[in-house]
């Protein structure tokens, strides 16, 4: 082959190559740039069409309201009378009766010059309370002519939410001036305005022709009226134009913008260029992709054939230099290497077979019988064996060559642990490879020891205490031996570890190890589980369960004795104790699993008992567990299923008045009736079921205090909910505070949160971060079981409390232990220094109340003037205590 051939074939190759990677990058590019004209041009055409259909949909909405409001001259009959000569009441009817066809209209109120309701379709009446924008009203006075005029947008006082205010003028029969007006939440106009349209990225405005802003979607926080910069007129109006910025984001987008019917009014949808390329993004990256995967194939295909050229070129020379790479490979393996012919004689070995059996090596020549070669080593392998017994294992050998099985081991006599493996060669020879596994052997020990037992004290681990705990147990069955099982958890090793370090903590772990070798027989086992958690398996202790569990205590004790005594922890001295559940093995077999669940479940016992003692496991304890576990579990019903009550404990002053009352809640049980929290609120907590169950709490309170609203008898009534620390440490909790009351409409300053003293301390950024957000909202605050933690003035006065409510325990002891009198008279003064109220809960007794009135407490919570009741209970209450007041 001429040299330069293979140079030339390279040439033309690459030039293949380049020429096809062009092309399709070419292509990709056109396909690219194409797309994305699409893209944008489809967003022009949805920015239009929906712009058109806005219009539309917004000019019939506000032709309705405006034939609303001129409708309210012929419904009243206002050209033909006078101001003095309109029934507020009867109006008030008509004008409800109009109202109630237009939903997007709240109310409708007919305005005299100096802003009075005479009359309106509020449930109010002429007693409507109006915040016009200033200087609204006189504008919509002043028209020349009578046009629906568009207040900005306000905060609406009664619901917290932005309103626009639509009016014109009407004259009355002595040519005077009334104003009809109707407020509409901005929320129904933006519903009208967007139309339920899906359009990436949208930003709809409504807007006068100075860029003064009415309404947008989606809505703005930042202030009540906006003026957008610039003005629409002065946008290119030459058609769709991808320059111009987003009316709210700012960004670069289209924005497209139609007048409508009244006055200077503009309603503009503007399209951000990233979103309207969102999808083209997604096509464009697969284009790339595609195109990526094609420049791959071509790049692939052009290296595979300049490889197979480069190979062509090199196969003479790997041919020329392969029996040396062979003869350099045997000598390199990690393995003993032999070839013998079909006749079983030697033909070749490497150096490594020399190493493995050195004796061999004088004898070793090629043609040598392969069967001297055994006998050499049966005499090596079997110094003290017999004639007989050497031929036996030869002929042995022999037979599995004749047919391999498969790698076989074979020890030497100094300890190492050959592998052969025998290999059939297509000229019916043999190929025998001798490999030394003796560190793998021992490493294969290592791994079963570390498998069963624990690294750190050399005892058994879990799986082989399970073994161990099965095979007792059989035996227990089959003998009627009772054993018992211990299971040992260091006391407050935790903190050993955290102030001291694992380290030390690992000392004291390998020397509790070694104290509990020492209090147990040779055929009891003492295990590791992990931690600082032992078993020690007694086994064989009596065919009586009462001598073995005597035994077993024994035992215990004497385990206790010993753990107790001091540790020398490197420098240190260190104190330890353990806590210790035992149950019996033996009678009938049982699940190893059971039998340490139950004496874990003892040790936890001894933990709940004040720990450092030992408690043999008694069947109540799983029932007790049972039992918890199936209330947990009806509380999760109990959610789902609306089993839960509310409860209320009226709250009064002093003068008697009934001002609120705290919300309790109770559990309609479909089996064991009507339970109070004590029943459940524990498991609650630790279930984290707490949470949503506060959260219904929250919600049925906000609902009572809407359903008052429209009560005149108890609208002024506050109620005062319980919020838990785990509910309270939710990142969402004032977010779902404000939820629920703008879902309800309850009032906010009716609603008063109760948070435990301790809970208000924990972490007291967090909790005056989200108390203020809520005080914005109008929400109070009072502290529950106030003087029964450590509170600190500091922190007192920096949060945002509205009031302090005494703990029953002080309010109990009045008059009884002078320490809780003193304590009282503290609280008392200590919130009227600060300025907050204070209220006693657990009020009894007259005494009890005079006491508490004598010293300055205003208000008073306590079975002495009601117990927790049911709504209707607390009305009825609430009526007559309004009734004896009159």
């Amino acid at each position: 082959m001429n040299p330069s051939s293979p140079a030339r074939i390279k040439i033309y190759v690459s030039g293949a190559v380049a020429f096809f990677l062009a092309s399709v990058a070419l292509v990709a590019a056109t396909l690219v740039w194409n797309a994305r004209q699409v893209a944008l041009a489809d967003s022009a055409t949805q920015a239009t069409r929906f712009v058109a259909g806005a219009e539309a949909a917004l000019n019939r909405s506000l032709l309705s309201v405006d034939v609303l409001l001129a409708s309210m001259d012929e419904l009243l009959g206002l050209s033909t009378a006078m101001v003095d000569w309109i029934d507020s009441d009867s109006a008030s009817q008509r004008l409800r009766s109009s109202a109630r066809q237009n939903l997007m209209v709240r109310y409708v109120a007919l305005v005299d010059a100096q802003g009075k309701v005479i009359a309106s379709s509020d449930a109010a009446g002429s007693r409507l309370a109006l915040d016009l924008p200033a200087g609204f009203l006189d504008e919509v006075l002043n028209q020349s002519v009578s046009t629906l005029m568009v207040s900005q947008p306000v905060v609406s006082f009664a619901s917290a939410e932005k309103v626009l205010y639509f009016a014109r003028h009407l004259k009355m029969a002595d040519s005077s001036r009334v104003v009809a007006l109707a407020e509409l939440p901005v929320t129904s106009l933006s519903s009208v305005l967007v139309q339920g349209v899906d359009i990436s990225g949208l930003q709809v405005t409504l807007e006068r022709a100075g860029g003064q802003m009415l309404l947008s979607v989606p809505g703005r926080e930042d202030a009540v009226t906006h003026t957008l910069s610039p003005p629409l007129e002065t946008l290119d109006d030459s058609g769709p134009n991808w320059r111009a910025p987003a009316r709210l984001s700012g960004e670069v987008a289209l924005v497209v913008y139609r007048p409508i019917l009244y006055q200077d009014l503009r309603i503009s949808a503007s399209i951000p260029q990233r979103d309207a390329l969102a999808s083209w993004r997604t096509e464009r990256n697969a284009v790339a992709l595609t195109a990526l995967a094609f420049l791959a194939m071509i790049l692939a295909a052009g290296g595979f054939a300049l490889r197979y050229i480069d190979r062509m070129t090199q196969a003479r020379l790997a041919i020329a230099q392969s029996k040396a790479t062979l003869d350099q490979a045997l000598e390199s393996m990690v393995s003993g290497f032999v070839l013998l012919d079909g006749m079983q004689r030697v033909v070749q070995w490497n150096r490594r077979f020399e190493e493995i059996f050195p004796w061999l090596q004088p004898m070793l020549a090629p043609q040598v019988p392969f069967r001297k070669v055994l006998e050499e080593k049966a005499r090596h392998h079997l110094p003290h064996a017999s004639d007989a017994e050497r031929a036996l294992w030869i002929e042995h050998r022999l037979a599995l060559q004749a047919q391999p099985q498969g790698p076989h081991e074979q020890s030497l006599p100094d300890g190492r642990v050959i592998q052969i493996t025998e290999r059939v060669t297509p000229d019916s020879g043999l190929v025998i490879t001798y490999h030394d596994v003796t560190a793998l052997r021992q490493a294969s020990a290592e791994i079963e020891s570390l498998a069963f037992f624990d690294p750190l004290t050399n005892l058994p681990n879990r799986r082989l205490l399970m073994d161990r705990m099965q095979q007792a147990t059989a035996a227990s069955v089959r003998s009627g031996q009772h054993g018992a099982l211990l299971f040992l958890d260091l006391d407050h090793f935790k903190t050993l570890n955290d102030t001291l370090g694992h380290e030390v903590g690992d000392m004291l772990l390998r020397q509790v190890a070694q104290r509990l070798k020492t209090c147990v027989r040779r055929e009891d086992t003492v295990a590791r589980l992990g931690g600082d958690e032992f078993v020690v398996m007694l086994s064989d202790l009596s065919e009586h369960s009462s001598e073995a569990a005597a035994y077993a205590r024994r035992v215990g004790q004497k385990i206790l004795r010993k753990l107790n005594q001091p540790y020398t922890l490197g420098t240190h001295t260190y104190h330890s104790t353990p806590s210790i559940g035992a149950t019996l093995m033996g009678g009938a077999m049982q699940p190893s699993v059971d039998l340490l669940k139950q004496a874990d479940i003892a040790m936890y016992q001894v933990k709940s008992q004040g720990r450092n003692a030992l408690c043999f496991f008694d069947p109540q304890m799983q029932i007790a567990i049972s039992q918890r576990a199936q209330l947990e579990s009806d509380l999760q019903l109990a959610l789902t299923g609306r089993q839960f009550v509310l409860h209320y404990q009226p709250q009064f002053h002093l003068d008697g008045r009934m001002v609120g009352a705290e919300a309790l809640i109770r559990w309609r049980h479909p089996e064991r009736g009507l339970l109070t929290p004590g029943h459940f609120i524990g498991v609650a907590e630790e279930s984290e079921l707490i949470v949503p169950m506060g959260h219904w709490v929250l919600r049925t309170a906000c609902e009572q205090l809407a359903a008052w609203q429209g009560d005149a008898r108890y609208r002024h009534v506050q109620l005062s909910v319980n919020v838990s620390a785990r509910q309270f440490r939710q990142r969402d909790f004032v977010a779902r505070v404000v939820e629920v009351l703008r879902e309800t409409g309850a009032r906010p300053h009716l609603l008063k949160l109760e948070l435990t003293e301790s809970l208000v301390l924990d972490n007291v950024d967090d909790t005056i971060a989200k108390m203020g957000l809520l005080k914005t909202k109008g929400v109070r605050f009072s502290v529950d079981d106030f003087g029964t933690g450590y509170s600190s003035l500091a922190y007192l006065t920096r949060l945002p409390l509205d009031q302090l409510k005494i703990d029953q325990s002080f309010v109990r002891n009045l008059g009884v232990k002078h320490t809780d009198d003193v304590i009282v008279q503290t609280i008392i003064g200590m919130a009227r220094n600060l300025e907050l109220d204070v209220i006693a809960e657990g009020v009894e007794t007259q005494a009890q109340k005079d006491f508490l009135a004598l010293h300055g407490c205003q208000f008073f919570q306590g079975y002495l003037m009601g117990r927790p009741m049911p709504v209707a209970d607390l009305e009825a209450q609430l009526g007559t205590s309004s009734a004896a007041l009159a």
